[in-house]
Formats: C-alpha cells, structure tokens, sequence
C-alpha cells in the first residue's frame, strides 16, 4: 500500500503551491519567456475554442531533443503550437460536468510512454520514476480500449508521450508544476514536462496524481472545474460560451467533482487516484 504524508497545503493539478506555486528558470531550458506580442487573431482564436484568453503566454522551449518550438501557453499547463490551435474546431455543446476537448486519441490503440531517466538535468528522480509507474498503472487497471505501455530510457519515438523534467514553463518558482498539450491528427501529444521542485519534493502520491493528470490532457481531457477553478481556491472561469467543451455522460452535474484527478487543483494529501466519476469518463471516452 502506498503511504503519504498530509501537508496543509494545495498542489495545482499541474501546480506546486498554495495557490502559485517550479524551479528556477534554466537559461539552457527556455530561450525567451518574455512578454511576446500575442496576435489578436491568436486571442480571438483561443476565445472561440473557450479557452480563458487573459494570461496567455506565448514561449520559446528548447526540447530534450535540440530542436526550439515556440508555443501558446494557456491556463497555465496547457501548450498549443500556433498550427494546432488555429487549425482545432468547435464542436458539441458544454455543461457543469467532466469534459474533454474536442480532439482525442483515434489513430492509435497503444500509446507508449516513455519516462527519461537520462543523466542530466532533463532525468526523472526516482520518486517520479515510481509516482509515474502509478499513474500508469491506474490507466491500464481501467482496462480501457487504449493500453498504454511504460518504458525508461533515453529513447523514444515520435508519437511516444515524453515524460522529462524541464524548468520554465512556469510563472514563477514553482507554479505550475507540469504542463502539457492536446491530441492532434488522431495521436496523443507527445510532451508531458515536470519541474525540477516537482521531481525532485514531491511524494510518489502527489507525482501519481501530477503524472496522471497530464497524461489525461495527453488524450483529450480538460479540467473538471473548468468553469471556476474552485480546487484552486479560485472563482475564475477558463472559457465561456455555449461550444467546444464536449460533455461525458454520467459525469458530475453542478458544483463537479471534487475528488476529480482533473481538477485544475489538488490538494498536498492527494491518494493520486481515480474518482469514482473519472472512472465513468474514462470508460466513456475510450
């Protein structure tokens, strides 16, 4: 049985904080983070997808690989490409309940990820190592029509979801303390960043529930509390409007679902498991 300590603290689902809360940026990490020019065709885009256009950053991350790619990051753990968002549609209709975006996983039945384990600043701790083990296995205990197979090293391919610690992401020291992106073109995105405070202090709990979290962003899901963020202690809605939020049946109906792996929030005592209802999306969806 997997034991944790209880902090009074609250983690952001990708969140490291009482309410803020990542390390130190690393100049070898991000190349620019400052405030760059957003179009307005950008902002207007991100408000017909209901997402919250106010905070949006758009930044330029080194990969593990060597490559530079600037992206759009919104509601603070979510990356988009300028192609990807412009190119993703509206679709369905939105209610108080669990959500997923309007792209998932269809172009594949086995996902694999791949956790780093390399030797340099981009390597999962051991902590992580296991926290990730966890939220994979609470995948595939599912029995789910998608299967997801673990492996670490240092490579991997170009559909595999990359698990690996990177610093700069994040608006200040520590929040947030992952982040990641939406499918696109059928496949799962293929980045799931942590940071180095992430890694490095936080229990196999609490990593399970990070781990988790991201991945199910991975293959298509939004937060639970989309609509006032209330596990974060906030009142502030991510999107408006009547289009792109997908509804799951069988989902919570007002005030959501408090245990929900996909609050935008979670609280330091986390279990780093499934709520009852996020086993009822998961099943739905795949």
């Amino acid at each position: 049985m997997k034991n944790f300590k209880t902090f009074a603290v609250v983690f952001t689902a990708a969140t490291l904080s009482v309410f803020t809360s990542c390390e130190k940026e690393s100049s070898e990490d991000v190349i620019d983070q400052s405030s760059q020019e957003i179009s307005k065709d950008v902002l207007n885009k991100i408000s017909e997808l209901h997402f919250n256009p106010n905070g949006v950053e758009k930044i330029t991350l080194n990969d593990i690989n060597g490559t530079q790619k600037t992206v759009y990051k919104i509601e603070d753990d979510i990356l988009f490409t300028e192609n990807q968002l412009m190119k993703t549609g509206l679709y369905g209709g939105i209610q108080n309940k669990q959500y997923r975006t309007n792209n998932t996983v269809t172009a594949t039945n086995v996902i694999r990820v791949v956790g780093y384990n390399g030797n340099n600043q981009f390597g999962l701790s051991a902590t992580a190592q296991t926290g990730l083990r966890y939220a994979v296995d609470n995948y595939n205990n599912e029995n789910l029509d998608i299967r997801f197979e673990l492996s670490f090293g240092t490579n991997w391919g170009p559909n595999d979801i990359l698990v690996f610690v990177q610093d700069g992401f994040a608006r200040d020291d520590r929040f947030p303390a992952g982040i990641a992106g939406f499918p696109s073109n059928g496949f799962p995105f293929n980045r799931v960043r942590i940071n180095t405070t992430a890694s490095t202090t936080q229990t196999d709990q609490q990593l399970e529930h990070l781990l988790a979290h991201e991945i199910g962003h991975c293959i298509g899901f939004r937060h639970t509390d989309w609509d006032t963020r209330k596990s974060c202690g906030e009142n502030n809605n991510e999107g408006a409007g009547n289009d792109g939020l997908v509804f799951i049946p069988g989902t919570a109906g007002p005030g959501g679902d408090d245990d929900s792996i996909m609050n935008a929030c979670y609280p330091a005592n986390t279990d780093g498991e499934w709520s009852n209802l996020d086993r009822v999306a998961l099943n739905f969806l795949y």
